[in-house]
């Protein structure tokens, strides 16, 4: 297949567009940063790095606390649990301390974590109705 009536005097003179707003924008940023060193101010360089930071923060006794309570309550709402289980998970959430459970368990810096913990103090206690 032939292509006909096109000139490559268009091309060139595309290409040599893009290339002269090229340097346009070249001699800006060097002009730019320029003025800014004669008035001292500091300029940021012309390429970022995108940058992804994590929360390293370990979770509060009041976040941890808020979260082992919806965990227990999670669990005796949504399970099939025998009457001396859910007795046994409501005074073990009325004596909760967070502080022991944090010493015993943590430090935390998820819900996932606190969850796994919660498991492991309760997991125990947790014994579901047998269907007849």
């Amino acid at each position: 297949m032939e292509i006909t009536g096109v000139s490559t005097n268009a091309y060139t003179s595309a290409a040599a567009a893009v290339e002269e707003e090229d340097e346009l924008q070249e001699t800006q940023e060097e002009n730019a940063t320029e003025e800014a060193k004669e008035y001292g101010v500091a300029t940021k360089e012309a390429e970022e790095k995108d940058v992804t930071q994590f929360s390293s923060s370990d979770y509060d006794e009041d976040d941890v606390e808020e979260k082992a309570t919806n965990y227990l309550k999670n669990i005796m709402f949504t399970n099939n649990l025998t009457d001396e289980s859910s007795a046994a998970l409501q005074n073990y959430l009325n004596t909760f301390d967070v502080a022991d459970f944090m010493k015993k368990y943590g430090p935390f810096s998820s819900t996932a974590e606190i969850s796994a913990a919660m498991y492991a103090a309760v997991g125990s206690l947790i014994k579901q109705q047998e269907d007849e």
